[in-house]
């Protein structure tokens, strides 16, 4: 996704939420797998057995994957360091493509929003939110449920619950 931003557009821009109370720079030192999700959140997240992955080689910034090895459920959440203008880039360049988008209000004081692009996967498999952490920064989640819950979740609620987990998880190391 290549953002459209001029370099004289003021953020937030696209009908993107304001970041009221954005998360410190800081977040992103360290390590983007110990430092969001614990193993009693991963089980919540995927279940067991499960792997965790360090993905640091990405177009977007350093994250982290979840994958049961058995349901092939699988979360995926990356620090989107690499793509500027934040939940705006989002609005503007997804929102007109979406097949699902859902704006969440609040995620734990942050502006998100939930969607399906035509290239994230089936809606009733996978959805992902992009939760606003600073006007220019956001965390993106992936979803994609197992086999065993294909068709029994809601991929946004279950996303929605990870999103949640992981912002607990971001604050927490921020001191908020």
């Amino acid at each position: 996704m290549k953002s459209s931003v001029a370099p004289e557009q003021t953020l937030p821009y696209g009908g993107a939420p304001k970041v009221s109370t954005p998360l410190p720079e800081s977040i992103f030192a360290g390590d983007p797998c110990a430092d969001t999700l614990n193993a009693d959140q991963i089980l919540k997240a995927v279940g067991k057995p499960s792997e965790t992955e360090r993905k640091d080689a990405d177009s977007i910034g350093p994250g982290c994957e979840w994958f049961n090895t058995v349901t092939t459920g699988q979360v995926i959440m990356r620090y989107a360091l690499k793509l500027p203008g934040g939940l705006s880039a989002i609005y503007e360049n997804v929102k007109p493509k979406a097949e699902v988008w859902k704006p969440i209000a609040s995620l734990q004081g942050f502006p998100a929003v939930a969607y399906v692009s035509p290239s994230g996967g089936s809606p009733d498999k996978f959805c992902q939110i992009s939760i606003g952490v600073t006007d220019n920064t956001t965390v993106e989640i992936s979803n994609f449920l197992g086999l065993t819950s294909q068709g029994k979740k809601n991929p946004c609620d279950s996303a929605n619950i990870v999103a949640d987990l992981v912002m607990t998880s971001l604050r927490a190391k921020a001191g908020v």
